[in-house]
């Protein structure tokens, strides 16, 4: 079964069952098992099968880039909780915080950015030439075309039936990117995540200070990818995401929010 938030699996392990999930809000793992010894185990399995980016699980990922043997030593750093069940069974619920070791280590490789909006000369504040590359370490910056102030993007994938992951990408209709990890700070991305996915009402969200009082928000158009997971918005939502300096340095802080649920 699949919620957009937290994705659950069944499974039965020499005759013991035990089900997972995962919460998309916090970044936690959660195993529960009848076998304490079940821990690591499931645990690696689980993280394994975890959807990565567009096409490639984390499992995948971590064997592509040889870091599974660097895997291990974070996998013991669960946390357990132990119950005592009316059959007289007793139940293990195994919670394994995926931020800020384990995000560390599969953080991908970065590029530099393009803007889709026009960026001017950060030494004369001229508008810089389309055609004419920048210079290596220059941060060029927005035309400001977008003049209110907003706290955090939203974007509204409602009813689209979104499947959330680690490194989402978010396009214009030209497919231009208008926000990946590319475009994020990774020591943020580290401590809390590249987007923050919720299938509630905004009210509902526990982390207030990450929306604040004035969110913009967006409405997907489309969800892209063989799995799923990227997000399609409008030219001009672009625009606006791009349109200021206060905007880009919401996206490096990953003040992103993507609203998932039906």
């Amino acid at each position: 079964m699949r919620n957009m938030l937290i994705f659950l699996i069944f499974v039965a392990i020499g005759g013991q069952f035990c089900f997972a999930e995962m919460d998309w809000k916090t970044f936690v793992l959660k195993e529960y098992a009848t076998r304490q010894d079940q821990a690591f185990d499931l645990l690696k399995n689980e993280l394994n099968t975890l959807q990565y980016d567009a096409v490639s699980t984390v499992g995948e990922f971590l064997l592509a880039h040889d870091r599974e043997g660097s895997l291990t030593e974070h996998l013991h750093r669960y946390k357990m909780d132990q119950y005592y069940l009316t059959d007289g069974t007793t139940e293990y619920a195994f919670h394994l915080a995926l931020t800020p070791s384990i995000m560390s280590l599969i953080l991908p490789n970065k590029k530099t950015v393009q803007l889709v909006v026009p960026v001017l000369c950060p030494t004369c504040g001229q508008e810089w030439p389309s055609d004419k590359k920048h210079p290596a370490g220059t941060q060029l910056q927005p035309k400001e075309i977008e003049t209110e102030k907003y706290t955090s993007i939203i974007v509204d994938c409602s009813g689209m039936n979104i499947a959330p992951c680690f490194f989402p990408r978010i396009y214009n209709e030209k497919l231009q990117e208008v926000y990946s990890i590319d475009f994020a700070d990774s020591q943020h991305v580290t401590n809390g995540g590249l987007v923050k996915y919720t299938d509630s009402r905004l009210s509902d969200i526990s982390n207030k200070s990450l929306i604040g009082e004035n969110p913009l928000r967006i409405k997907a158009l489309a969800i892209m990818g063989p799995h799923r997971t990227d997000i399609k918005i409008s030219m001009a939502d672009a625009r606006r995401v791009h349109g200021s300096q206060s905007n880009i340095r919401m996206l490096r802080e990953c003040r992103v929010v993507i609203i998932s649920g039906q």
